[in-house]
């Protein structure tokens, strides 16, 4: 029987519709084996594992970079007069005061426990920057890192097949958002001494890592597969 489709082809077009239907029917075979086997990510397309390694290494680099920018305030606040250290041998000249900063930070500063190891190393621009614009820039990289990580909730959940998740995944992030505020304005801003800081923090650390996207997968599949009642070492199948 020729296919619906092809059945207005002109001559000569039936051999090509046929290979075209064949590879439809084979795509749609394979869609349908791997729904039949209660798959929790696509296998066919596997780019959703490029989307969390970058998450992944996303997070390393913005822990590491959050880590440092805090370590440089916490120094600059322990010293009255870090922000204008040689201020006097330099006459207030900004190049100078910059150069003074940074050889002092290299010799004597507290070391810093990053993710691998104790170190003074830190980012060259912190040395030009003053408290108001340490404090700018880490409440700036703040909302930057959650507007990345959202980007990439999304991008994960469209690889795994389930795009239209992005709206929970919304409600998630307004719904964090929204405790991190409460607790930081109540009894946060006295730093990490108060309680209050370190839930804000722990909530907003949530919102900075895969944890989001790899619930809204992981969670219904698993209710899936407990309504079906199936145990979850073993593939759905279905009669």
């Amino acid at each position: 029987m020729v296919p619906l489709g092809c059945a207005i082809k002109p001559s000569g077009s039936f051999e090509k519709c046929i290979g075209m239907t064949g590879r439809r029917a084979k795509s749609k075979g394979a869609t349908a084996l791997e729904a039949r086997h209660g798959l929790l990510l696509p296998m066919r397309r596997p780019w959703w594992a490029l989307v969390l390694a970058f998450m992944i290494g996303f997070g390393y680099v913005q822990e590491d970079t959050k880590v440092k920018l805090n370590h440089y305030m916490a120094v600059g606040d322990r010293y009255a007069d870090f922000y204008d250290f040689g201020h006097e041998e330099c006459e207030w000249d900004r190049t100078c005061m910059i150069e003074k900063r940074k050889m002092w930070w290299e010799g004597y500063a507290p070391l810093c426990r990053t993710n691998y190891a104790y170190t003074r190393d830190t980012y060259a621009v912190f040395h030009s920057w003053g408290r108001s614009e340490m404090t700018k820039a880490k409440w700036g990289l703040m909302v930057f890192i959650v507007l990345c990580f959202f980007a990439l909730d999304a991008l994960f959940l469209r690889a795994a097949g389930v795009p239209e998740r992005w709206k929970v995944l919304l409600l998630i992030y307004a719904g964090s958002g929204f405790v991190t505020a409460v607790f930081w304005f109540v009894d946060g801003q006295a730093g990490a001494e108060e309680a209050g800081y370190n839930v804000a923090r722990e909530v907003l650390g949530f919102l900075q890592s895969p944890m989001p996207s790899l619930m809204l997968v992981l969670l219904p599949w698993l209710r899936e597969r407990a309504m079906a009642g199936q145990p979850l070492d073993e593939p759905s199948i279905k009669a």
